[in-house]
């Protein structure tokens, strides 16, 4: 019975050390396996290759519903200036006046859907029919604003096929062959209805032609010097050339054509007033043009850590883990992060809402910091943070109590510790007087060296 009890007794102490190191579950993979939603940044080039001042002053920006577009007031890769700017919107272009873009004020970042950032680029989330436009944003001290940051906004479907073809130049020029010579031929020459309306109706030169936008970084990481590749993009576009002037009773959708330098292959204007040209348009892949380049490896740059970035990696790039004692403080910053990014925080997966005070131990302030104030037991977890679509950092936090003994669970296992205890001295007292009450049945060492006379001095030893 005193065995079982000693059993017992072992059991419930390695159920209490349990409690006592007992660790934070690490959820943050499962609960971070969100899909990010797609953003698109544009910007003007300073060195643009187009010639007429129609083209130069409309930028067309391709945006599909429901994604996240960023229009920068400043030329590409070029720093920031720090004169005042403002937005402005033409939401129909030859119809309606401009008025400025009225921007979202919520204290929570992430409920508002149009934001301009501290480098005065325009944020538009979720974006919809109604953000359609003509935008463009103007220094208010510059009163000639020679500067461009024009961009004409249109809808386009998204290309599901995700057909993309790569090469040279030459591989290009093939690339037109097959593609845009059987098309512009049609544009030309073609009976068919579309065709005719917009080619004698509207009159409309309509021919297809190729947008290339910014040259990425030259991808010379684990190549050869010399034998780098520099990348760009060329996407699909129908050049649009009024030649009889505005139709007097154009709608206007037809008022569109005569303004826009361009429209998307893919575009929803198009579909919808041209469905048989859509046809033949909407299908073109657009072309990844690749030349050689001689650069320095810079692995962020060319996405060889593209996991992180497109919100899909297999881990965070930083983890850190934290033991801290309750009623102690803590501050986190997220890394590689700036008021310009869209930092993200979470707890155990459930996201952190800026400027939140449900929960006064855990906070996030507006330069998005993460402050643990006077932690508690149910503070622990696992914290993480993404930069734009970027799982950033991971940080396990452990809260370990100031007086375990006052816990209740403690107090349950010591009760019957005690009950435990007292059932084994009740026993262990038992034998004591048992022993006593018996002890002239037990023999003494004459007794024994009589019953074994032939003993030796290591036997009789053993038997002592």
């Amino acid at each position: 019975m005193c065995q079982k009890a000693f059993v017992t007794i072992f059991y419930i102490s390695i159920q209490i050390v349990a409690v006592l190191l007992q660790t934070v579950p690490d959820n943050g993979e499962d609960a971070e396996d969100e899909s990010v939603p797609l953003e698109t940044k544009e910007c003007r080039e300073r060195e643009r290759l187009v010639a007429s001042d129609k083209d130069d002053l409309y930028a067309l920006v391709d945006a599909i519903i429901g994604q996240t577009l960023i229009l920068q007031c400043r030329f590409c890769n070029e720093e920031l200036s720090d004169q005042p700017k403002n937005w402005f919107k033409i939401d129909q272009l030859g119809y309606s006046e401009p008025h400025e873009v009225q921007l979202d004020m919520n204290n929570d970042n992430n409920k508002n859907k149009i934001q301009v950032n501290h480098k005065h680029s325009l944020i538009i989330n979720n974006f919809q029919t109604n953000d359609v436009g003509f935008y463009y944003c103007i220094h208010f001290e510059d009163q000639t604003n020679k500067e461009k940051f024009n961009f004409l906004v249109d809808i386009v479907s998204p290309n599901k096929s995700k057909a993309i073809e790569k090469g040279s130049i030459s591989d290009w020029l093939e690339y037109y062959e097959d593609n845009f010579v059987p098309i512009n031929k049609l544009f030309k020459e073609s009976a068919a209805t579309e065709f005719v309306y917009l080619r004698d109706y509207l009159k409309i030169d309509a021919e297809l032609e190729t947008q290339w936008g910014t040259a990425g970084p030259c991808e010379s990481c684990g190549k050869p010097k010399g034998e780098g590749v520099i990348k760009k993009t060329g996407v699909c576009r129908i050049k649009l050339s009024p030649y009889g002037g505005n139709l007097k009773n154009a709608t206007p959708a037809e008022d569109y054509l005569y303004k826009a330098p361009a429209l998307s292959c893919r575009s929803s204007r198009l579909q919808q007033m041209f469905p048989y040209i859509s046809n033949f348009t909407f299908k073109i892949p657009d072309f990844i043009i690749e030349d050689k380049c001689t650069g320095v490896c810079n692995p962020d740059a060319e996405g060889i850590n593209k996991g992180w970035k497109v919100g899909k990696g297999k881990g965070f790039k930083y983890k850190r883990h934290f033991v801290l004692k309750e009623g102690s403080h803590i501050t986190i910053v997220c890394p590689e992060s700036s008021l310009e990014n869209n930092v993200i925080w979470r707890k155990n997966g459930k996201e952190l809402k800026r400027g939140d005070n449900s929960n006064p131990h855990v906070l996030v302030d507006t330069f998005n910091s993460l402050y643990l104030i006077e932690v508690t037991v149910p503070d622990k977890g696992n914290y993480t943070c993404q930069v734009d679509d970027i799982r950033m950092q991971q940080t396990v936090i452990f809260v370990y109590g100031k007086s375990k003994i006052l816990t209740s669970e403690l107090g349950r296992y010591m009760t019957y510790l005690g009950f435990i205890l007292f059932l084994c001295s009740f026993c262990y007292c038992g034998g004591l007087v048992i022993t006593w009450r018996k002890r002239h049945l037990f023999k003494n060492y004459e007794e024994l060296r009589q019953e074994n006379p032939n003993i030796t001095a290591e036997e009789e030893e053993k038997l002592v």
